[in-house]
């Protein structure tokens, strides 16, 4: 059963425990993504870094990348139109 430790899953490994656990630029992403996000966003991401690319099962990093991008330009995007001031 998780306990909130290390290992425990790779969303809190990333952003709680500071661990690389993809890729230097994917667990950037992950954590400027949970800067911008809010928690139903946040939950989604931990649901898919879990299940869809979940680190015993080797997953495919350069995927996680574009997905991830790809998520982080959206809600870049979206904080722009909102009126937030958020970085390039």
């Amino acid at each position: 059963m998780p306990n909130g430790k290390p290992g425990d899953h790779p969303y809190t490994d990333i952003v709680v425990h500071r661990l690389t656990v993809y890729s230097p630029s994917a667990d950037a992403l992950v954590r400027e993504i949970t800067t911008l996000a809010d928690e139903q966003t946040r939950r989604e991401l931990a649901d898919l870094l879990y299940r869809r690319f979940n680190v015993y099962e080797q997953p495919d990093v350069a995927e996680l990348e574009r997905t991830l991008t790809g998520l982080r330009d959206r809600l870049r995007r979206e904080a722009r139109e909102r009126g937030w001031e958020v970085g390039e």
